[in-house]
């Protein structure tokens, strides 16, 4: 996605639209991936990312609630990103794919830091409260699965 200028809090809309995409789509990616997963530990891995649906909904359902409060209510959307939700069922890459979704809101969600530091407006230091709070989920996330993986790497 091209930079955009970030002249008032409506220049945000869109961009926010793309980041409620995103969450979206890790919602749909993780419940889908809960029925897909197979192997000897199936059954973890699916209780696992039905909980981690169940933290994105819960992201997706504050992103509702943030554009709402700062204006941006036509930009909501349903719709997640297809191509982010490819039919895994190996474990180990459906938590390699996972990381990088994570990895990418983490990036995301600190540029939107910088973004709207130039705002001067109440919306704005919101924004930046609401994104860090989303970074530091969402790092907490990625740091859990680089654990899992080197797990699985190491044959744990």
């Amino acid at each position: 996605m091209q930079e955009i200028e970030i002249k008032d809090i409506s220049s945000m809309y869109e961009i926010l639209e793309g980041d409620l995409r995103n969450e979206l789509t890790h919602m749909h990616f993780y419940l889908q991936s809960a029925s897909l997963v197979q192997g000897l530990h199936a059954k973890e891995y699916k209780d696992h990312l039905l909980e981690e649906s169940a933290k994105e909904m819960k992201h997706v359902s504050e992103f509702y609630d943030m554009m709402i409060g700062i204006g941006a209510q036509n930009h909501i959307t349903n719709r997640p990103y297809q191509d982010k939700l490819p039919k895994l069922n190996n474990p180990e890459d459906i938590l390699r794919h996972a990381l990088g979704l994570e990895e990418e809101v983490v990036s995301n969600y600190c540029k939107r830091i910088k973004q709207v530091e130039s705002l001067q407006c109440v919306d704005g230091a919101w924004l930046h409260i609401f994104m860090e709070k989303q970074v530091e989920a969402s790092r907490v996330d990625v740091d859990e699965l680089r654990q899992i993986i080197k797990g699985i790497e190491a044959g744990f």
